[in-house]
């Protein structure tokens, strides 16, 4: 029996791109759920390397082989030092950048940007938001609403869920963690589907959010103060 990693070249030693193509689909489909991670299996590695000139990726493969690539040229592919967005960056002179870097993010993690980042407001404290992004996880719509206080380092936190038939979600669980400190803030919706957090406190550190529907878990991009 063939191995992933030979079956795939052998796909991909036709000369038919049209056919390569399919084979390539088809290979995933069967194959998916038990594929090396990248960097475990290097042949393996180049083979789908080769492979995506003939498929059209969406975000999350292209994320992926995002961190294949960096596995072949050496770098090093911790997450949080390849996507991460500066905060400070949403209040310098490349805001617009930062911005879409972080909507890119966002969309290479699945989630939809629904109202986009970047307003700076002052509530007391200047406050810039990162926007209102949605994603469907088990059968729930997860709606987050995120703003950075600048001056004073708290993070604004409004999230809704609602099942598929709009009906409230309780007990959906919201968690801030820190990369090297873990869960920083954690807080479950309430009969209405909702967790209203306006003064996280955070201090220097890579931060993400996670959301919790059973055993699923949603995550953001990393962020760092």
């Amino acid at each position: 029996m063939k191995t992933p990693t030979e079956e795939l070249k052998k796909i991909l030693e036709g000369n038919d791109e049209g056919a390569i193509a399919d084979g390539v689909r088809n290979f995933f489909q069967r194959h998916g759920d038990s594929l090396p991670l990248p960097g475990e299996d290097t042949a393996f590695d180049r083979a789908m390397w080769a492979a995506s000139q003939y498929v059209e990726l969406s975000a999350s493969d292209e994320n992926m082989l995002s961190r294949v690539t960096l596995r072949l040229l050496g770098e090093a592919a911790d997450p949080v030092a390849s996507a991460v967005l500066k905060l400070r960056d949403l209040v310098g002179t490349g805001r617009e950048t930062a911005v879409r870097t972080w909507q890119d993010m966002l969309a290479t993690m699945a989630w939809q940007q629904m109202v986009p980042a970047g307003a700076l407001r002052g509530v007391g404290s200047r406050m810039v938001s990162l926007g209102t992004f949605q994603q469907d996880l088990s059968g729930a719509n997860i709606q987050v609403n995120l703003g950075w206080m600048v001056d004073q380092d708290q993070f604004r936190i409004l999230l809704n869920a609602k099942d598929n038939k709009g009906e409230a979600m309780p007990d959906v669980e919201l968690r801030v963690k820190e990369q090297d400190k873990g869960v920083v803030f954690s807080r479950k919706t309430n009969q209405d589907g909702s967790v209203v957090a306006p003064a996280v406190k955070v201090g220097p550190g890579h931060y993400q959010i996670e959301i919790l529907v059973g055993d699923d878990i949603a995550q953001t991009p990393y962020f760092v103060l």
